[in-house]
This record gives structure tokens, C-alpha cells and sequence, in this order.
């Protein structure tokens, strides 16, 4: 147990490194790899953050405090994948922003409400909030991808943003 929390520790400390442990079966260590294709990015300006989390006891997702393995990316216009390997089979959901002005935060406007790109695994959308862990994840078993369309406030509605469909 003390293992695996140090893992999850270096994880979360040291983003774009993924959880190191892995569930042994018979003898060996069983890992997937999970890609993440991220679309809808609308400008080469800044960077991209993609987060992977695990459901975590008392709390509450996209909260970091969930994540175990994260990753920087420059953006893209249109698009671009992040994979991570490694990881226990299981089930982990995606979150992830377009930093456009670089400095590190998704900024928000007086009413909380993201200024810049994001997005949830499987195009999942929340009501009034972040999309559920459940509707943002994947179950992992063996290598597999999830989509996350970042989308943009501004566009919401629009063709621009990737429905969850």
C-alpha cells in the first residue's frame, strides 16, 4: 500500500509521468497504455494540459488531488494525442485545458466561468459544473484511446464544440 501511494505521490508531483504501479499477476506486471486524442484546439498559442485521474476517496474530480499523471503539451491548432503507459488496469478519467496565454492556470472570469479552452474524456459536458468522473473515463484493460475536444465558452453550441454523442 505504501508502494503504490508513493506512486500515485510522484505522479501527481511530477506531471506527465504516469503511475508506476502496476497490479502483479503472476509474477509479472500487468500495464495498459491509455492515448489521449485531444481535437478542437483553435490556435498554436500556449499549451496544452491533460490530466489523468484515478477515483479517489473524498474527492471530487477533476480536483488534482484525483490525478495520477498529467502532461504539458504546446498546443496545436486542430489537434494532437498524449499517451501515457504504464498504468494499472482500471478505470481513469480525462480532463484537460488550453493554456492560450501561457501561464499555467485555466483563468476564469468574474462568475468562475473558463475563459480558455477545455474539455472532459469522451466529450462528457457537466450542467452548471465539471462533467462526472463516470461520464469522463474509460475502464483501461488494455491499450485503448478516449477523446477529449477541448472546447471554448465562446463556441459552446456551435459547430466549433464537440458534442458528447
Amino acid at each position: 500500500m505504501k508502494r503504490i501511494f508513493l506512486a500515485l505521490a510522484a505522479a501527481a508531483i511530477l506531471p506527465g509521468l504516469p503511475a508506476l504501479a502496476a497490479a502483479e499477476k503472476g509474477g509479472a506486471a500487468q500495464t495498459a497504455e491509455l492515448t489521449i486524442a485531444v481535437s478542437g484546439v483553435k490556435s498554436a498559442d500556449g499549451r496544452v494540459y491533460v490530466a489523468l485521474h484515478r477515483a479517489t476517496a473524498g474527492v471530487k474530480f477533476p480536483d488534482m488531488k484525483g490525478a495520477v499523471a498529467g502532461a504539458w503539451r504546446r498546443a496545436q491548432k486542430g489537434g494532437f494525442t498524449v499517451t501515457f503507459a504504464g498504468l494499472e488496469p482500471g478505470r481513469y478519467a480525462v480532463n484537460g485545458f488550453h493554456d492560450a496565454n501561457g501561464n499555467g492556470d485555466l483563468d476564469t472570469n468574474l462568475l468562475g466561468i473558463p475563459t480558455e479552452g477545455y474539455g472532459f474524456g469522451n466529450g462528457a459536458t457537466g450542467l452548471f459544473g465539471p462533467a462526472s468522473f463516470g461520464a469522463s473515463s474509460v475502464a483501461l484493460r488494455e491499450a485503448a484511446t478516449i477523446r477529449l475536444p477541448i472546447g471554448y465558452a465562446g463556441s459552446a453550441g456551435s459547430p466549433d464544440r464537440e458534442s458528447n454523442r
